[in-house]
């Protein structure tokens, strides 16, 4: 059994990939990267697709034909995309590598999961490495020596990459090397970080701010740097949904995300009426609301009452957002 393991975060696409063994989540129907490579399969062998399902907790293997660059291809049910938590990505990963370790497999890989339905990236990442590192803390894994997170997303890389970095520069046992890759020992006395223990942690679960605004490439570093980096200053995760990546539940998601958040947050930039109508719910529901936008002759007439922080900057955002979370909050 090997008393090693190194977990790396890698730019690039899963299906290309020269591993041994690529891993997909199937969350009841296909999304993303899953989409893509089931495509791929059938495409080249003249398959269905509905061959690919696979029921919640349940795994199929398959060869991919030389359609990816993987020989070996596993796809892992999960409850639908809009039920997906952070715990369950950690069991997630815990099933990976039990799977590759059934299956002597050195190089396994997979990609981020659930950041497009909600999640908050940072602590999807550090869940899928903590299930990683715990599973082969418990003996799971002896064959296995590589395992490979591979983004397509080059900004979203870097981003996980300094969270992945953060989290476990405070793990004794972890040794990052010239790489970028962290070595993980094998040790019945090893503990995980606090910020990597935690994360994925189904009860209690952390306080969540939900972020209403639209997906577009002009708010991108919005939501990163101007949103993202106050809300997880105050100590909450950062969700928000994008709707092209979910089915009819895509109303229930929001309503559930909402519900449950301590506050929320809408960019009123662009005057998109789906980011209206999650306001006018979190109003309905009497959920503190914090309202953002560029220039205010984008409000529509509303919301022209009722106070909203104008920004001009990025960093003007981030500063005028934290003061007003800690009012709304306090």
């Amino acid at each position: 059994m090997r008393s090693t393991i190194d977990v790396q975060l890698l730019e690039g696409d899963l299906l290309s990939t020269a591993c041994d063994l690529a891993c997909f989540k199937h969350a009841q129907s296909f999304y993303g990267v899953d989409e893509s490579a089931v495509s791929a399969i059938t495409t080249r062998t003249g398959g269905s697709p509905s061959g690919f399902m696979v029921p919640p907790g349940e795994v199929k293997a398959f060869d991919s034909a030389g359609a990816l660059t993987a020989p070996q291809v596993a796809l892992f049910g999960t409850s639908r995309l809009g039920q997906l938590r952070y715990h369950e990505l950690r069991l997630l990963s815990g099933r990976m590598l039990a799977f590759a370790d059934a299956r002597r497999v050195r190089r396994l890989a997979t990609t981020v999961h659930g950041v497009r339905a909600g999640l908050d990236e940072h602590e999807a990442i550090l869940a899928l490495v903590s299930g990683f590192i715990d599973s082969f803390q418990k003996g799971v894994g002896g064959d296995v020596e590589e395992v490979w997170i591979v983004e397509k997303n080059v900004s979203r890389a870097a981003r996980m990459r300094q969270a992945l970095e953060a989290g476990l520069a405070g793990t004794s046992g972890v040794t990052r090397l010239d790489s970028g890759a962290f070595r993980v020992q094998r040790s019945a006395a090893f503990q995980l970080a606090p910020v990597m223990a935690t994360a994925g942690q189904p009860s209690p679960e952390k306080p969540h701010a939900f972020i209403a605004m639209p997906f577009l490439p002009e708010l991108d570093d919005v939501f990163h740097y101007g949103i993202q980096a106050p809300v997880k200053a105050a100590g909450l995760l950062c969700e928000r949904v994008d709707q092209v990546a979910f089915d009819g539940l895509i109303i229930e998601r929001i309503r559930a995300r909402i519900e449950t958040a301590k506050v929320v947050i809408a960019d009123l930039s662009t005057a998109n009426p789906n980011v209206y109508l999650e306001v006018g719910y979190a109003w309905g529901r009497g959920k503190p609301t914090i309202l953002l936008v560029r220039d205010v002759k984008e409000l529509r007439f509303d919301v022209q009452a009722h106070r909203c922080v104008a920004y001009r900057s990025i960093r003007e955002l981030e500063t005028l957002l934290g003061q007003e979370l800690g009012r709304v909050l306090d």
